[in-house]
């Protein structure tokens, strides 16, 4: 009788501690106005490499801002890193626009959903725990064609966003 019972409780156990899991790992932790500071900061960072922030096109969800020099429009936003704003993406971009994700100093075509997905939810679940854990932004950016998107410092951008992120 007691033999049958243990595998019962073992599988029981099991899916207690996969459930809290999930639903630790799953929940974004809220800091009030911490959006708002992204998107001013990414502003900032804007006006500072010389362009002209658009607040008319400030864009809530993914928080991003867009800005101008010159013939040069462009479009900064801090997507999810489950991937979810990929096709927002595939809709604003044309034909002839640059465009890429950042990622850990990393420039891609397609957001690296696996790598983002992994270190995502491995820092939320270590945050989660008390430690002190990186906040890796991912980043997407589109720029008209005549941008030279080489010449900005992704990753100082980056780094401030990780760190209002903490």
């Amino acid at each position: 009788m007691i033999c049958s019972l243990v595998p019962k409780l073992v599988l029981c156990g099991l899916l207690v501690l996969t459930l809290s899991f999930k639903v630790s790992v799953g929940m974004r932790q809220f800091v009030s106005g911490q959006d708002e500071m992204v998107r001013t900061y990414i502003a900032t960072f804007l006006a500072r490499q010389g362009f002209e922030p658009d607040p008319a096109i400030a864009i809530q969800y993914p928080i991003g801002v867009s800005g101008r020099s010159g013939s040069c429009q462009l479009l900064i936003t801090e997507v999810a890193y489950q991937g979810w704003q990929r096709d927002f993406f595939r809709r604003v971009v044309s034909e002839e626009d640059q465009f890429f994700f950042l990622f850990r100093g990393h420039k891609y075509q397609d957001q690296p959903v696996w790598l983002t997905r992994l270190s995502g939810y491995w820092n939320t679940f270590l945050r989660n725990l008390g430690f002190n854990a990186p906040v890796e932004p991912v980043l997407g950016i589109v720029a008209s064609p005549p941008c030279d998107l080489n010449a900005m410092p992704w990753q100082e951008l980056a780094d401030h966003l990780a760190a209002l992120r903490r």
